[in-house]
């Protein structure tokens, strides 16, 4: 069952690896009868009663030379029916779309069949003429000449029957040909009316039909795919883009789709690159598809961008959110290690566990006053620490001194914090969303206009994008519609400052993203 897939979606294709194999078939068999009736006849002939006969060596000569052309026409054929016959056989066997050998040696092919089946044929019947005269020349020369009676007719009804053939055979492929492809436009004419009607699903029914009748057109898969974009179907937006693509790399639509595919599955990278070729690919040909595909460029790059803005913010509040948690860690191990080594000064036993306990109420007090930069608490008032270890009683009494070294501590953890949120504070405004305003973008290239022009209507363009508008498209004011040229674009002085001063404010803007 999945052979035979790729057979029943390309009738066409299947038909003609069909009949590749079958013309070799022929030129093998063919070749293979007549090359060996020349060499029998060769090695066979008497030429007993030409050794003492002067006239003979000119009709010897000839049928020498008639014979060797003979055999060598046979043996090319063959030859090429014997390379490219099993390649046929596997390409029906495993799928021809994948292994289209026989569009490839098409030429080959061809080439066989003709020294074969015609060349082949006709010095067959020169080679019968030839041979009855070296054979009944000296015996009985009304033999020899009434071959040539009989053959000369046969070798004539020979060469009209196979002009006539092969003329038949191209008209009958001509006009197949015509009645498939108007078959073809009249599905197509019915897939473009169903999908001007918004019935998708009908219209991709229509490409379908026409597609079974010839796989090769790029743009039977570009008008699927354009069915597929509106029905959101993109994985098969992808096939019939990519598709194309491999029939005709380039095809402008098909990058443009593609584009989409990627816009669509947010990778923006791979949709810029699309939308660009197919934008260097539309001004090589010259042909022009309004502001759709660099709307689409616009659109993409302006994805990517608050991608990048998403994740830059996202890393930046992860390194405040790390930096404060080294800070907080310092603090608590500069306040233990100024614990216990306040408590070996004063000779205190079990001096460890006196410390994290020290620390513990210390810290928890301070907690409970998160919004104060400094602690004014007495911490002797407040803490009073029993421990018992080994049933010894230890009592610890925190005097001014290490309560005021504790508040250093904490001031100055308090102080790089402070440090911190102002520098974040102070680069906060890029969290912001960034955005060229609509005031400053192009009306066709949608991005930050370069030397503004503005028309009499007052509308402002980049200078490069009017120009090239008006030269390629018709000199006509884009949104206006109103005739327009070059003389009459003004130069935009004022906003071209305030472009100048939003790029010195927003450095940004000179990023690769626009």
């Amino acid at each position: 069952m999945d052979v035979e897939q790729p057979y029943t979606k390309n009738p066409l294709k299947r038909r003609r690896l069909l009949f590749s194999k079958a013309k070799l078939k022929a030129v093998s068999r063919t070749s293979a009868l007549l090359s060996g009736f020349a060499m029998v006849a060769m090695v066979e002939i008497s030429l007993d009663d030409h050794k003492n006969a002067k006239g003979s060596a000119p009709l010897l000569v000839v049928y020498s030379v008639i014979t060797c052309l003979l055999v060598g026409v046979h043996l090319l054929a063959l030859m090429i029916s014997t390379c490219i016959l099993p390649q046929l056989e596997a390409d029906s066997l495993i799928g021809y779309e994948e292994y289209e050998s026989h569009e490839t040696m098409h030429i080959y092919i061809e080439l066989a069949w003709i020294l074969s089946t015609g060349f082949g044929i006709f010095l067959f019947l020169v080679e019968i003429a030839i041979v009855c005269w070296v054979k009944f020349y000296y015996v009985t020369r009304p033999a020899a000449i009434a071959t040539t009676i009989v053959i000369v007719p046969v070798i004539i009804l020979f060469c009209i029957f196979s002009l006539h053939f092969y003329r038949r055979l191209v008209s009958f492929k001509l006009s197949r040909h015509q009645d498939e492809l108007n078959e073809i436009e009249n599905t197509l004419t019915v897939g473009n009316k169903n999908f001007l009607q918004k019935k998708y699903n009908d219209a991709i029914h229509c490409y379908n039909q026409a597609l079974k009748q010839n796989g090769e057109k790029a743009t039977y898969y570009v008008n699927r795919a354009l069915c597929y974009i509106k029905l959101k179907q993109w994985d098969k937006v992808y096939q019939d883009a990519r598709h194309c693509l491999d029939l005709d790399p380039n095809y402008i639509k098909a990058h443009a789709y593609l584009g989409q595919y990627y816009l669509e599955q947010q990778r923006y990278d791979e949709a810029i690159t699309c939308f660009k070729q197919a934008l260097e690919l539309a001004k090589i040909q010259n042909k022009n598809f309004g502001d759709e595909i660099q709307r689409l460029l616009r659109y993409a790059q302006k994805r990517r961008f608050s991608l990048m803005e998403q994740k830059r913010i996202e890393n930046e509040i992860s390194l405040q959110t790390y930096l404060r948690s080294l800070i907080q860690t310092d603090k608590e191990q500069r306040m233990q290690l100024y614990i216990e080594k306040y408590l070996d000064e004063k000779e205190t036993e079990s001096t460890t566990t006196a410390s994290q306990m020290i620390l513990k109420q210390y810290l928890s007090k301070i907690m409970s006053y998160p919004n104060q930069q400094t602690t004014t608490t007495n911490l002797s008032s407040s803490i009073s620490i029993n421990p018992t270890i080994h049933n010894n009683e230890i009592n610890i009494a925190v005097d001014q001194q290490l309560e005021q070294a504790l508040d250093d501590i904490e001031q100055f953890s308090n102080q790089s914090l402070n440090e911190m949120n102002n520098l974040f504070n102070e680069v906060d405004i890029r969290r912001k969303r960034r955005e060229i305003p609509e005031y400053l973008t192009c009306k066709l290239c949608y991005d930050l206009m370069k030397d503004p022009v503005i028309t009499p209507f007052g509308i402002t363009y980049c200078r490069s994008c009017i120009e090239e508008n008006l030269y390629k498209v018709s000199h006509l004011d884009p949104i206006a519609n109103k005739p327009l040229v070059v003389e009459q674009l003004i130069n935009n002085l004022v906003l071209k400052e305030i472009i100048e001063k939003f790029i010195k404010e927003n450095e940004w803007v000179n990023s690769e993203c626009f």
